[in-house]
């Protein structure tokens, strides 16, 4: 199977808190359904590039740049509802039409698929997550994580990176809800983790598992050699997972 789907850049309000442009790529499609990426941290579409190019026909993608690390962005998001305002164009009633939502959400952006669907569940038919940050990333992320806070080492460290430790701390503070509510859940979930994730270790599938209630009729995926960047990887496996999203919300 050749690379054959095309895609474009677009910019777009965003309804945070207070309104920012950010932008998006998307790859239109004539169908029903809208997969709608929503990255990690720190957050970059082109990561998402083979994922667009090889999405399967009739399935309309797009990959949001979250609120934070779009041009001109100077600040950190933090609050998860400021990083939904980025989907709700996307939405049912926004202004790129009415389609049958699933969220794909990778490593930050798992959790916040898993919102959207909480949030917007007349929207959002289901969920897939890759490399989901439900609870900890691994020791040696953690200790980068605090070495960007020490003195002498915070003002040599990159505008982005002081982002995500602003973003990977203000999300421990929102987990512990979001899991409450994940028992709750009325939509299909596909967990997707790979067994090579030097980044988020696998115990936090396990643990976002122990959470989904039976209503989601949720899918463990461990992928062999998968790492943390399976939408570089094996963007097909994905495209699968939100097929079978699909099949079951129907």
């Amino acid at each position: 199977m050749g690379v054959t789907r095309t895609y474009r850049e677009i910019t777009y309000m965003a309804p945070t808190s207070s309104p920012i442009e950010t932008d998006a790529y998307i790859a239109p499609a004539e169908g029903d359904w809208r997969v709608v990426v929503i990255p990690g941290t720190p957050c970059n579409k082109l990561q998402f590039v083979r994922f667009l190019r090889t999405a399967p026909a009739g399935v309309e993608i797009v990959v949001v740049t979250r609120p934070g690390f779009g041009k001109g962005h100077r600040e950190a998001y933090t609050d998860w509802d400021d990083q939904l305002a980025a989907i709700k164009p996307f939405l049912p009633g926004g202004e790129w039409g009415d389609k049958k939502i699933v969220t794909l959400g990778v490593s930050y952006g798992g959790e916040l698929a898993l919102k959207a669907a909480l949030d917007f569940p007349e929207a959002v038919r289901g969920v897939v997550t890759v490399a989901a940050l439900i609870d900890e990333p691994h020791d040696y992320a953690l200790t980068l994580e605090k070495l960007g806070g020490t003195a002498g080492v915070e003002d040599l460290v990159p505008d982005h990176w002081h982002k995500v430790r602003a973003e990977v701390a203000g999300r421990r503070d929102q987990i512990g809800p979001l899991l409450d509510q994940l028992r709750s859940l009325d939509a299909p979930v596909e967990v997707l983790h790979g067994d090579f994730d030097a980044i988020v270790p696998k115990s936090n599938a396990d643990k976002l598992m122990q959470f989904l209630g039976p209503k989601t009729g949720a899918a463990f995926d461990l992928v062999p050699g998968g790492t943390h960047f399976m939408e570089l990887q094996y963007p097909r496996r994905l495209h699968a997972a939100v097929q079978r999203v699909i099949e079951r919300s129907l």
